[in-house]
């Protein structure tokens, strides 16, 4: 016993005299074996990689067999290959690793934003003063923008991370985290950013903080509210202006713990930035600069349309527009309409009528501008007057240019136009034979939000590079409208909101459905009593599709692969006929993918009102009656029954169906059960609601115990 405890202090002693620091060992590069000894900064929080540290470097490790026991605070000797992943150096197989001790700590060294590189990489580090610019909001799967006195920066936020789904906190903090890589570009000198661990990493400064965000409401051409509150009662206040330097103060007084402020007198189709903050004693919470709307003097003038038939039969008033071969035209048409500028975000285009109408437009004495991606063919640019400047997005960057929008006259009140929706311009696949959707706005406040947004790229700045720079809420015509650009605005969450705000009716028609996040909010949705969901999704077995995860949690799902031409749509109706239940509808470029959340540039638009609710829903109709004439309730009525009915309190239900599982509600849709046994036992009188969940969908029954 005594010999072998003292071979194994041996060989640890000559692992560890082998070890080299870790800076000695980043410099021997790519593909040396390396022995290095450290103190591991985090768990499972970050998913099977490690990072480890010494006093000169930090590297990361990954070998999820290796390295599966690994805690934070434990010194290890490990040895292996290096290797590059996107731009991070890491270790990658582990050969060997053993666990000296446990329960050390690494103090955090204190950086700025701009710091964060290769002389950090893999170490923990700690900014102070740190703002987010979508304080308020969630921490979605992805990258979220701060900034820190003057700098900027970004964090990533991984799948189960413990951060996901958490309100991102307003004011400062001081935010710790790993320095880590993430890029496609070559040399590798950019996609930096810091990884959270969980919400100890994130520490509120001061002892009054926000506890919501700023919401703003009461759009109208000259004022609009803005809504917070707080953790201790204290006066409302802001500071705001035209530009970022603001210049304006507000200062209400008060003491309460929520707080509304109205500015008034403003300007219509205006952009206003907005500092909010509160005061108690000698505290202040400050929240981050938000950037809000005034409403415009245009029309609000809204026009969707669609490529192919549509269902006029659900129609409320106003039939959904079929315009089949004329999307092109139309297009055109607008374009026409242009007098002074003409600014163009397509992905791709292969159409020669809408090329003459941008070099008609030129032609005129119109300031055309036009961004495309860099990696589809876009013959029709070869058509355009050469004098026409063209931005490409950079090759290096990882995601697309994958927008398909329009700005006509952005300064006009009467003649300033977007064209929004998920129509490529590429003849005939997109613009005919794919089942697409185009739709128009009249509103100088929504045009100006997508030139700033035009701006950014046209400036060169694209993908992961671009802020949260846009306001997002508007009146057009009445209606409230929203709009975010990807991958900066956070959209994912934004979805997430319209599903879980569904009381009634939910369906969605798109090319791509691969967010795990989502797909779940629509599974949740799916067994509320009373809510009916219905969806058609493209790429069934594209990597990651979440298609077979609805169909088997009993979401009604169909899909539309091997239908001659592809449903290009990225579109969801939200209780569409209830107009008390606030009837919206989602389209835009950006599908529910990872892709568009965190690399793509992409535009989301959210309208909420019953017309167009309505259209949309009449082209949904139209597209999931097309795979399949049996409605699938019925087919489900007929081959489950539910006896006896009323009973005494023992119901069973009977089917050759695989039941997935049974839900249980009583009469006020709140669920107090779920089985997948078909005997259900209910002690108390009264009537209850049953859902039965199979692979062909769900059917709910109405119950009665005597």
């Amino acid at each position: 016993m005594k010999k072998t405890t003292t071979l194994i202090f041996t060989t640890l002693l000559s692992l560890v005299g082998f070890a080299q620091d870790i800076a000695t060992a980043r410099a021997q590069g790519i593909g040396s074996t390396v022995t290095i000894t450290g103190i591991v900064t985090n768990g499972d929080e970050l998913g099977p990689i490690r990072y480890i540290e010494d006093a000169t470097a930090g590297l990361a490790l990954y070998d999820p067999t290796a390295l599966s026991g690994l805690q934070r605070g434990d010194e290890v000797t490990v040895s292996g290959t290096l290797k590059d992943y996107n731009g991070l150096l890491e270790m990658d197989p582990v050969n060997s690793n053993t666990t000296n001790s446990t329960g050390n700590s690494v103090i955090p060294q204190v950086v700025t934003p701009i710091q964060i590189g290769e002389n950090t990489e893999s170490e923990l580090v700690q900014i102070d003063n740190v703002i987010f610019n979508s304080g308020g909001s969630l921490f979605t799967v992805g990258t979220h923008d701060f900034t820190s006195n003057g700098e900027t920066g970004k964090v990533y936020i991984r799948t189960g991370s413990p951060l996901e789904n958490a309100l991102i906190p307003m004011g400062l903090v001081t935010l710790v985290g790993i320095s880590s890589q993430y890029t496609f570009s070559v040399p590798a000198n950019d996609g930096y950013q810091i990884l959270p661990r969980d919400s100890a990493d994130i520490i509120q400064t001061g002892a009054l903080i926000f506890t919501s965000a700023v919401v703003q409401s009461n759009i109208t051409t000259t004022s609009f509210d803005l809504s917070w509150s707080v953790s201790d009662s204290s006066s409302t206040n802001c500071n705001y202006g035209t530009t970022t330097a603001l210049g304006t103060a507000i200062n209400n007084g008060g003491n309460t713990l929520t707080h509304t402020l109205n500015l008034t007198g403003l300007s219509p189709a205006t952009f206003y930035h907005v500092e909010c903050f509160s005061i108690n004693g000698t505290d202040t919470a400050f929240s981050n600069i938000g950037i809000y709307a005034t409403a415009s003097n245009s029309s609000g003038v809204i026009r969707p349309y669609f490529n192919h038939s549509v269902d006029v039969s659900v129609s409320t008033g106003v039939d959904a527009q079929n315009i089949t071969t004329y999307f092109n035209d139309t297009i055109k048409a607008y374009m026409d309409l242009a007098q002074n500028t003409l600014d163009i975000c397509v992905y791709n285009a292969s159409d020669a009528t809408i090329a003459t109408a941008i070099n008609d437009a030129y032609n005129r004495g119109v300031t055309v501008r036009y961004i495309a991606d860099d990696d589809v063919t876009n013959i029709m640019l070869n058509s355009l007057d050469p004098n026409i400047p063209i931005v490409y997005r950079d090759p290096a960057l990882s995601g697309i240019m994958h927008n398909k929008f329009i700005i006509v006259d952005a300064n006009s009140t009467n003649n300033s136009w977007v064209l929004g929706g998920s129509t490529n311009w590429t003849n005939p696949t997109n613009l005919f034979n794919d089942y697409n959707n185009i739709i128009f706005i009249q509103d100088e406040a929504i045009a100006k939000a997508y030139t700033l947004e035009f701006e950014e790229m046209w400036a060169g700045t694209f993908g992961e590079n671009k802020v949260d720079n846009t306001p997002h809420k508007f009146v057009v015509g009445g209606k409230d409208v929203e709009v975010y650009f990807s991958p900066s605005d956070q959209t994912t969450s934004k979805i997430l909101e319209v599903i879980n705000n569904v009381d009634y009716t939910f369906e969605f028609g798109l090319l791509g459905f691969t967010r795990n996040d989502l797909g779940q909010a629509v599974i949740d949705k799916n067994t509320q009593f009373g809510v009916n969901i219905r969806g058609i999704i493209e790429d069934e077995n594209t990597t990651g599709s979440e298609f077979a995860n609805l169909q088997s949690n009993g979401v009604n799902v169909k899909s539309h692969m091997g239908v001659t031409y592809s449903l290009h749509h990225k579109y969801a109706i939200a209780d569409a006929d209830v107009v008390a239940s606030d009837p919206t509808v989602l389209t835009g470029s950006h599908n529910w993918s990872n892709n568009a959340e965190n690399n793509s540039d992409e535009n989301t638009l959210i309208i909420h009102d019953a017309t167009i609710a309505n259209i949309y829903l009449q082209e949904f109709t139209e597209r999931f009656n097309e795979l399949g004439t049996t409605n699938i309730d019925d087919l489900i009525e007929i081959e489950i029954s539910v006896f006896p009915n009323p009973s005494t309190g023992i119901v069973t239900v009977k089917t050759d169906l695989a039941i997935e599982k049974i839900n249980l509600y009583a009469v006020d849709g709140k669920l107090l059960n779920t089985t997948q046994e078909s005997v259900i036992q209910i002690d108390t009188k009264g009537i209850y609601f049953i859902k039965i969940i199979t692979q062909q969908g769900h059917i709910v029954k109405r119950v009665v115990v005597n």
